[in-house]
């Protein structure tokens, strides 16, 4: 996981150099197109391109569809808002993998984890905040439901796990995602520089390599025990966010960050026993 967050930063920070050039709908369309080959790629060398062919496919289409939501919503919302602030926000999602992870995996969720998690979502809201809660812009809904779609699919990857390999799950992600955009884009194309291939060609690649990971992640550990590991993007965007855009965090914003990091931590010293799933 903490390669997958690894790979969705660069996403992030590619996404948002070219952010305020393109519409949402032409990024998340290269993006998938420079995705396709490596996600070709994993399948082929994880036991050849047949293993496309799924008996999963109404599962892999309700994933495609959680995807594109995570896409539009998160691209459109760090066109429109600063780097960091974006980042956190999204760190809604392992919350909301947390609540979820008993009523749709039954998943067994220990003390110690809630604890870890609901310090670290103390963390998001100082960082975020209170006050600005109510005049919240349409860039942060976007960001809010972005992260919903996101736990949904971590927990779907769950769900598949043994079932499908991890170069599948990221590879169904990028079918609905480029539909929808190719539809959206259709006669609102803006040539494309040529420095900024660049980014798409990083964002393509790492998207494929931020999914496979987050699958293997899922396929190996309790969704609940996995999901704190999604902070640790917190360091990548931060420092992107200073070099290049120099964005300063205040005060405040570090206080919130010290308390994600150490629920973080918390989460780790979590008893392996308390990290076994129910059993169905």
């Amino acid at each position: 996981m903490c390669l997958a967050m690894f790979m969705a930063s660069a996403i992030d920070i590619s996404v948002k150099a070219v952010g305020g050039d393109y519409s949402t709908a032409q990024i998340v369309l290269l993006r998938c197109l420079f995705a396709f080959p490596p996600a070709l790629a994993l399948c082929l060398r994880d036991g050849g391109l047949s293993r496309i062919i799924t008996p999963y496919w109404r599962w892999q289409l309700l994933r495609g569809v959680l995807a594109a939501g995570a896409n539009f919503g998160f691209f459109y919302g760090i066109a429109h808002i600063p780097l960091v602030t974006a980042v956190l926000l999204s760190y809604v999602s392992p919350v909301l993998i947390v609540l979820l992870a008993y009523p749709l995996l039954k998943e067994r969720v220990g003390l110690g984890r809630w604890i870890a998690v609901l310090l670290s979502f103390s963390g998001v809201v100082v960082v975020v905040n209170p006050q600005t809660l109510t005049t919240l812009p349409p860039a942060v809904w976007a960001i809010l439901g972005s992260a919903s779609c996101w736990a949904l699919l971590s927990l779907s990857n769950r769900h598949l796990a043994g079932k499908e390999s991890p170069a599948v799950l990221a590879f169904y992600t990028l079918p609905v995602s480029t539909s929808i955009a190719l539809l959206l884009t259709f006669g609102d194309w803006r040539e494309v520089a040529d420095i900024d291939w660049i980014f798409f060609l990083i964002a393509g690649t790492a998207g494929s390599l931020a999914h496979l990971f987050a699958a293997s992640a899922y396929r190996q550990g309790p969704a609940a025990a996995i999901a704190p590991f999604e902070y640790t993007a917190l360091i990548w965007t931060a420092v992107a966010g200073y070099l290049f855009w120099s964005e300063v965090p205040d005060n405040r914003i570090w206080i919130g960050g010290v308390a994600i990091l150490i629920g973080g931590y918390l989460a780790l010293q979590t008893p392996r026993r308390l990290l076994r799933p129910t059993p169905r």
